[in-house]
C-alpha cells in the first residue's frame, strides 16, 4: 500500500506492519494505526511514528535505553509479556538538539507480537514530561 508521509514523501508499507494503538495517543486520540519508519541518512537513535491514515500525523522518537540503560518501565500484567514490548518515547526537536526534549513521562509500549501499542503514564515521578537531549548525549571528558 501507498502511503504519504510527513517527512519521507510516498512509502510503500504492508498492512502486517501497521501498529495499532486502541486507544491512540494522549491528545490524538481518534488516529489509532501508525508504522514505524527508521531515519535512514541519520547517525542517531530516531525513528518515526507516521499515522497510516493522516500525514501530517507523526512522532520522532527514540529509544530510551540507549541512552538510560536503567530507565525502568513497569507493565501492568494485563499489558503483555515485557520480553515481547518495544519501548520508545516521543520527542520535541528543536533548532538546537541539545535543547531537544524527550518525554520519559510518558512511554509508547509496542506488543511486537500482537502490533497492539499503547502510550503509558509512569507513575515514577523522577522521570520528567520534557527531558533534555543535552542530558542524554554523554559527556566528553
Amino acid at each position: 500500500m501507498e502511503l504519504e508521509t510527513k517527512y519521507f514523501s510516498t512509502l510503500q508499507y504492508e498492512e502486517d506492519e501497521v501498529i495499532f494503538f486502541p486507544e491512540g495517543l494522549f491528545g490524538f486520540e481518534s488516529y489509532q494505526r501508525f508504522i514505524l519508519i527508521r531515519f535512514e541518512n541519520q547517525n542517531t537513535s530516531l525513528i518515526c511514528l507516521q499515522s497510516v491514515d493522516e500525514a501530517n500525523i507523526a512522532f520522532v522518537m527514540i529509544n530510551p535505553y540507549h541512552f538510560l540503560p536503567k530507565y525502568e518501565v513497569a507493565l501492568p500484567e494485563d499489558e503483555g509479556n515485557p520480553e515481547e514490548s518495544a519501548v520508545y518515547t516521543i520527542c520535541v526537536l528543536q533548532e538546537s538538539v541539545p535543547e531537544s526534549t524527550a518525554n520519559l513521562r510518558c512511554p509508547i509500549v509496542i506488543n511486537t507480537k500482537t502490533r497492539l501499542a499503547k502510550q503509558i503514564i509512569l507513575e515514577n515521578t523522577e522521570y520528567p514530561f520534557k527531558y533534555p537531549f543535552k542530558d542524554l548525549i554523554p559527556k566528553e571528558g
